[in-house]
Order: C-alpha cells, then structure tokens, then sequence
C-alpha cells in the first residue's frame, strides 16, 4: 500500500543531507502522500521539497525556521482542505505562499476546497484575492503568532466580510493586536470566536458581534477583556462568554 498520512515532529536535521540546490531536484516524499505535518525541522529549507505532493488534503508546517517559497508549487494546494503554516520564531512564510497561490491559475479551477486555514500573518490572509476564492468553503481561520499587525484596515477588513461560510475565528498569541475586526456583525455565519494571548487586546468590537455568535472565549488576556467579557454576558444573554 502507498503512503497516505505522515508526521515529522522536531527531527531537525531530517533533510541536512538532502540536495536542495540541484536542477531537478529530487522529492524525498512519494507522491501518493495525502497528509503530512512537519513540526520544527530546522533543515527545511525550500518548498520545492514538496512539489510532486498534488494530492494533498492536510499539510501543516510549524516553526520550520529556515523554510522558504524557492519552488513552490500552487498546485500542491488544490486539493487540500487544511493548510497550517506558521513559525514561533518570527520567519513567516505565509505572506509570500498565499500570494503565490492567489496569482496562480490552479486557485481559480474550481476545485479549490480549503475548509481550515491557519497562518502567522493576518496580511497573508485578509487579502481579497485570497479571501473571495475561499468564500463558499472556508470554515475556520486561525491567525497564530502575528507579530505586527496592531489593527485592521479598510481593505483587510473587506477581505473579511467575503468569507460568508466562516464559523470559527481564532487569534492565538498576536502579541500587539489591540483590536478585533470592526465588522465581525457581518459574518452571518459565524459561531465561535476564540481570542488566547493576545495581552494588547483592548477594544472589542464596537458594532458587536452577529447574531449567530454562540461562543467567546478570552483566554490569557488583559483585565480590560475581563471587563469587557462581563458586560457582554448582559448585552449578549444567550451568548456562552468563556474567560480564563
């Protein structure tokens, strides 16, 4: 049988050896892979490594801290459903990956069904290229590790609002963000919105949220959430508001 599922958890020198700089180069994983995580593998060096990987459906890339876009392959994400790239360690790919993707032609085939998307980088993301190609499959967006974006703009906000099959929003760790989308009253569909560590937090948004809302949940934050937690407890009776 092929090889459908594989995890590679803190290997670090797993591809030290492996040729990257060679025309054409070889792929280290078989082609019939359909899941594949690699946590913390240092000597991950260029996406080109995955390039035969089409059939994918799960591809998750945590703090690989020397990965670059050199030979990426848009048509790895056609078929995926959850994509996760992020790195703890301050080296974001995500912005240049999903500009490649979104000036790719494979995005735009109708087969694109990513359902989960978690990045470092709400610029990545809140793109409207990207954000209208997602709009009719995309369940749950996670932002973790953002380290620069304090806010949203006009734009990024727009983007948003495209992704009218959302119902799970996350922002894990963004260390400077001080507020939360102003038109999160806007996504219809939305159920759950998680805020963990984010300390600058102050403001939730002052429209509200959409009436589909059923869960918050602040963990880790400031005193000024707390306060704000229990007010919305009144204003949002049906709404389970969870704070730790």
């Amino acid at each position: 049988a092929s090889l459908q599922s594989l995890n590679i958890l803190h290997c670090n020198k797993l591809f030290s050896r492996w040729p990257m700089g060679g025309a054409p180069m070889a792929n280290p994983f078989p082609a019939s892979l359909r899941e594949l995580y690699i946590t913390g593998e240092s000597s991950m060096r260029s996406m080109a490594l995955l390039s035969n990987l089409t059939s994918l459906t799960h591809l998750s890339l945590v703090d690989c801290e020397n990965l670059t876009v050199d030979g990426f392959n848009p048509l790895i994400t056609v078929n995926l459903k959850e994509f996760e790239v992020w790195n703890d360690r301050g080296n974001s790919i995500a912005v240049d990956l999903l500009s490649e993707v979104a000036r790719s032609k494979s995005m735009h085939a109708g087969s694109f069904q990513l359902e989960r998307l978690s990045v470092d980088s709400i610029l990545a993301a809140l793109v409207a290229p990207i954000c209208s190609d997602l709009s009719a499959t995309l369940h749950k967006l996670q932002f973790h590790g953002d380290e620069q974006a304090n806010g949203f703009t006009e734009e990024q906000e727009n983007a948003l609002h495209l992704l009218t099959s959302l119902q799970k929003l996350e922002f894990t760790s963004c260390k400077v963000l001080q507020s939360l989308p102003q038109g999160l009253h806007r996504l219809s569909s939305l159920k759950e919105l998680k805020v963990h560590r984010c300390p600058e937090l102050r403001w939730l948004p002052e429209e509200g949220f959409p009436t589909s809302l059923q869960v918050l949940t602040l963990w880790g934050g400031s005193a000024e959430q707390k306060e704000q937690a229990e007010k919305l407890k009144e204003v949002y009776p049906t709404l389970r508001v969870d704070y730790h």
